[in-house]
Protein backbone atom coordinates (compact mmCIF):
# COMPACT_ATOMS: atom_id res chain seq x y z
CA UNK A 1 0.00 0.00 0.00
CA UNK A 2 1.37 3.62 -1.27
CA UNK A 3 1.85 6.22 2.00
CA UNK A 4 0.74 9.58 0.40
CA UNK A 5 1.96 12.87 1.11
CA UNK A 6 0.93 16.22 -0.33
CA UNK A 7 3.43 16.49 -3.12
CA UNK A 8 2.83 12.99 -4.40
CA UNK A 9 -0.98 14.26 -4.78
CA UNK A 10 -0.04 17.31 -5.84
CA UNK A 11 1.68 15.61 -8.76
CA UNK A 12 -1.01 13.01 -9.53
CA UNK A 13 -3.18 15.63 -9.68
CA UNK A 14 -0.83 18.09 -12.23
CA UNK A 15 0.64 15.00 -14.88
CA UNK A 16 -0.87 11.45 -13.30
CA UNK A 17 1.89 9.96 -16.43
CA UNK A 18 5.00 11.94 -14.15
CA UNK A 19 2.96 10.37 -11.18
CA UNK A 20 3.11 6.86 -12.26
CA UNK A 21 6.98 7.09 -13.78
CA UNK A 22 8.12 8.66 -10.59
CA UNK A 23 5.92 6.75 -7.93
CA UNK A 24 5.17 3.36 -9.30
CA UNK A 25 7.50 2.42 -12.04
CA UNK A 26 10.24 4.21 -9.94
CA UNK A 27 12.33 6.25 -12.70
CA UNK A 28 14.64 8.62 -10.96
CA UNK A 29 14.32 12.57 -11.02
CA UNK A 30 17.19 14.92 -11.55
CA UNK A 31 18.47 17.20 -8.39
CA UNK A 32 17.05 20.65 -9.68
CA UNK A 33 18.99 23.41 -8.21
CA UNK A 34 15.32 24.77 -6.83
CA UNK A 35 14.93 20.96 -4.89
CA UNK A 36 18.95 21.44 -3.68
CA UNK A 37 18.60 25.49 -2.59
CA UNK A 38 15.26 24.11 -0.97
CA UNK A 39 16.64 21.34 1.40
CA UNK A 40 19.99 23.26 1.86
CA UNK A 41 17.90 26.68 3.15
CA UNK A 42 15.47 24.28 5.05
CA UNK A 43 18.24 22.61 6.90
CA UNK A 44 20.17 25.52 7.53
CA UNK A 45 16.85 27.12 9.23
CA UNK A 46 16.33 24.11 11.28
CA UNK A 47 19.80 24.38 12.56
CA UNK A 48 19.56 27.95 13.63
CA UNK A 49 16.15 27.15 15.76
CA UNK A 50 18.35 24.21 17.17
CA UNK A 51 20.72 26.67 18.30
CA UNK A 52 23.72 25.89 15.61
CA UNK A 53 25.30 29.62 14.78
CA UNK A 54 24.41 31.14 11.54
CA UNK A 55 27.48 29.86 9.52
CA UNK A 56 27.77 26.63 10.88
CA UNK A 57 23.96 25.80 9.97
CA UNK A 58 24.55 27.17 6.59
CA UNK A 59 27.56 24.88 6.34
CA UNK A 60 25.07 22.18 7.31
CA UNK A 61 22.64 22.91 4.73
CA UNK A 62 25.02 22.94 2.56
CA UNK A 63 25.81 19.79 3.20
CA UNK A 64 22.27 18.43 2.98
CA UNK A 65 22.14 19.40 -0.91
CA UNK A 66 25.56 17.45 -1.15
CA UNK A 67 27.54 20.57 -2.06
CA UNK A 68 25.22 21.06 -5.24
CA UNK A 69 27.26 22.84 -8.16
CA UNK A 70 24.28 25.58 -8.69
CA UNK A 71 23.85 25.97 -4.82
CA UNK A 72 26.18 28.57 -3.28
CA UNK A 73 27.14 29.03 0.46
CA UNK A 74 26.00 32.44 -0.26
CA UNK A 75 22.68 32.40 -1.69
CA UNK A 76 21.85 30.13 1.22
CA UNK A 77 22.87 32.11 3.77
CA UNK A 78 20.92 35.26 2.36
CA UNK A 79 17.60 33.15 2.34
CA UNK A 80 18.16 31.81 5.73
CA UNK A 81 18.69 34.74 6.94
CA UNK A 82 15.97 36.53 5.64
CA UNK A 83 13.71 33.89 8.24
CA UNK A 84 11.67 35.51 11.05
CA UNK A 85 13.21 32.64 13.75
CA UNK A 86 15.36 32.38 16.92
CA UNK A 87 16.95 29.63 18.76
CA UNK A 88 14.31 26.78 20.46
CA UNK A 89 10.99 28.88 19.09
CA UNK A 90 9.43 25.49 18.54
CA UNK A 91 9.56 21.96 17.29
CA UNK A 92 11.22 21.53 13.74
CA UNK A 93 10.86 18.52 10.93
CA UNK A 94 7.62 17.65 13.06
CA UNK A 95 7.13 14.36 11.02
CA UNK A 96 3.51 12.60 10.97
CA UNK A 97 2.28 9.83 9.14
CA UNK A 98 -1.65 9.13 9.76
CA UNK A 99 -4.65 7.33 8.47
CA UNK A 100 -7.41 9.65 6.37
CA UNK A 101 -9.98 8.44 7.75
CA UNK A 102 -11.06 5.95 10.47
CA UNK A 103 -11.73 3.22 8.01
CA UNK A 104 -9.01 -0.07 8.78
CA UNK A 105 -8.53 0.07 4.67
CA UNK A 106 -8.06 4.30 4.81
CA UNK A 107 -5.07 5.73 3.12
CA UNK A 108 -2.33 7.12 5.13
CA UNK A 109 -0.90 10.22 4.54
CA UNK A 110 2.73 11.21 5.72
CA UNK A 111 4.80 14.81 6.21
CA UNK A 112 7.27 16.84 7.63
CA UNK A 113 6.32 19.80 8.87
CA UNK A 114 9.44 22.60 9.11
CA UNK A 115 7.93 24.61 12.48
CA UNK A 116 5.91 23.77 15.05
CA UNK A 117 5.05 26.41 18.20
CA UNK A 118 1.83 25.74 20.02
CA UNK A 119 -0.97 25.94 17.63
CA UNK A 120 0.71 27.59 14.47
CA UNK A 121 2.86 25.62 12.06
CA UNK A 122 5.30 27.78 9.84
CA UNK A 123 6.51 26.10 5.98
CA UNK A 124 9.18 27.79 4.79
CA UNK A 125 9.57 28.48 0.74
CA UNK A 126 12.39 29.75 -1.37
CA UNK A 127 10.60 29.36 -4.67
CA UNK A 128 10.64 32.69 -6.47
CA UNK A 129 6.52 33.45 -6.92
CA UNK A 130 4.54 33.66 -3.55
CA UNK A 131 0.68 32.40 -3.35
CA UNK A 132 -1.58 32.00 -1.02
CA UNK A 133 -2.00 29.51 1.80
CA UNK A 134 -5.21 28.56 0.26
CA UNK A 135 -4.63 28.12 -3.06
CA UNK A 136 -4.01 24.65 -2.54
CA UNK A 137 -4.66 22.23 0.28
CA UNK A 138 -0.83 21.63 1.72
CA UNK A 139 -0.86 23.57 5.04
CA UNK A 140 -4.69 22.70 5.26
CA UNK A 141 -3.13 19.20 5.64
CA UNK A 142 -0.51 20.18 7.69
CA UNK A 143 -3.26 22.17 9.72
CA UNK A 144 -5.14 18.82 10.16
CA UNK A 145 -2.42 16.58 11.46
CA UNK A 146 -1.61 19.40 14.09
CA UNK A 147 -5.13 19.16 15.09
CA UNK A 148 -4.98 15.46 15.38
CA UNK A 149 -1.63 15.52 17.04
CA UNK A 150 -2.35 18.38 19.66
CA UNK A 151 -6.00 17.48 20.22
CA UNK A 152 -6.97 21.10 19.07
CA UNK A 153 -9.66 22.31 16.85
CA UNK A 154 -8.34 25.55 15.46
CA UNK A 155 -4.48 25.92 13.73
CA UNK A 156 -2.60 29.14 12.73
CA UNK A 157 -1.12 27.54 9.39
CA UNK A 158 1.64 30.06 7.31
CA UNK A 159 3.36 29.94 3.94
CA UNK A 160 6.38 32.32 4.64
CA UNK A 161 8.58 33.46 1.40
CA UNK A 162 11.64 33.88 1.78
CA UNK A 163 12.95 35.80 -0.90
CA UNK A 164 10.47 38.29 -0.11
CA UNK A 165 10.01 38.04 3.73
CA UNK A 166 6.29 37.76 2.85
CA UNK A 167 3.80 35.36 4.82
CA UNK A 168 0.37 34.27 3.61
CA UNK A 169 -1.61 33.12 6.97
CA UNK A 170 -5.03 31.41 7.51
CA UNK A 171 -6.67 30.25 10.95
CA UNK A 172 -7.66 26.95 10.15
CA UNK A 173 -11.18 25.44 11.70
CA UNK A 174 -12.37 22.04 11.45
CA UNK A 175 -14.03 22.77 8.82
CA UNK A 176 -10.88 23.80 6.34
CA UNK A 177 -9.39 21.08 7.78
CA UNK A 178 -11.56 18.49 6.84
CA UNK A 179 -11.73 19.68 3.03
CA UNK A 180 -8.24 19.62 2.75
CA UNK A 181 -8.17 16.24 4.22
CA UNK A 182 -11.32 15.33 1.78
CA UNK A 183 -9.50 16.27 -1.01
CA UNK A 184 -6.35 14.08 -0.37
CA UNK A 185 -8.46 10.97 0.46
CA UNK A 186 -10.34 11.31 -2.96
CA UNK A 187 -7.20 11.99 -4.42
CA UNK A 188 -5.55 8.63 -2.89
CA UNK A 189 -8.53 6.47 -3.10
CA UNK A 190 -8.55 7.16 -7.17
CA UNK A 191 -5.04 6.51 -7.19
CA UNK A 192 -5.09 3.16 -4.87
CA UNK A 193 -8.24 2.18 -6.94
CA UNK A 194 -6.30 2.82 -10.46
CA UNK A 195 -2.72 0.99 -8.95
CA UNK A 196 -5.20 -2.09 -8.96
CA UNK A 197 -6.42 -1.58 -12.44
CA UNK A 198 -3.32 -1.50 -12.93
CA UNK A 199 -1.79 -4.66 -11.47
CA UNK A 200 -4.46 -6.86 -13.21
CA UNK A 201 -3.83 -5.27 -16.82
CA UNK A 202 -0.99 -3.75 -17.64
CA UNK A 203 -1.50 -2.78 -21.00
CA UNK A 204 -3.55 -0.08 -19.43
CA UNK A 205 -1.17 2.11 -18.33
CA UNK A 206 -1.01 5.38 -20.14
CA UNK A 207 -4.97 5.17 -20.16
CA UNK A 208 -5.20 4.84 -16.35
CA UNK A 209 -2.31 7.66 -15.84
CA UNK A 210 -2.44 9.85 -18.57
CA UNK A 211 0.10 12.57 -19.89
CA UNK A 212 -1.58 16.07 -18.99
CA UNK A 213 0.41 18.74 -20.99
CA UNK A 214 0.47 22.10 -18.77
CA UNK A 215 3.05 24.87 -17.95
CA UNK A 216 4.61 22.04 -15.58
CA UNK A 217 5.77 20.63 -18.55
CA UNK A 218 8.86 22.77 -18.31
CA UNK A 219 10.51 21.49 -15.61
CA UNK A 220 9.60 18.01 -16.29
CA UNK A 221 12.60 15.54 -17.11
CA UNK A 222 10.11 13.60 -18.78
CA UNK A 223 9.02 16.27 -21.07
CA UNK A 224 10.53 15.39 -24.11
CA UNK A 225 10.17 11.58 -23.86
CA UNK A 226 6.25 12.56 -22.75
CA UNK A 227 6.29 14.07 -26.75
CA UNK A 228 7.63 11.81 -28.59
CA UNK A 229 5.57 8.66 -27.37
CA UNK A 230 2.06 11.27 -27.32
CA UNK A 231 3.31 13.77 -29.71
CA UNK A 232 1.53 16.39 -26.62
CA UNK A 233 3.81 19.28 -25.49
CA UNK A 234 2.59 22.46 -23.32
CA UNK A 235 2.16 25.19 -26.06
CA UNK A 236 2.09 28.32 -23.94
CA UNK A 237 -0.29 31.58 -25.31
CA UNK A 238 0.94 34.46 -26.52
Amino acid sequence: MMIYSFSRLSLYETCPYRFRLKYIDGREEPVTKALALGKAVHKGIERVISGDRHEEAVLKGWAEADFHPEVSFDEISELVEKAPIRPHMGETEVYFRLPLSDSPTAPEIQGYIDLVSGNALVDWKSNRRPYGVLDNHQVGLYAWAVSRLRGVDQVEGSLYFLRYQKESKHLFDRHDMDRSRQWAIELAEKIDEKRLILDLAPEKADDLFPATPSGACRHCPFAAECFKKFGLAYLPSS
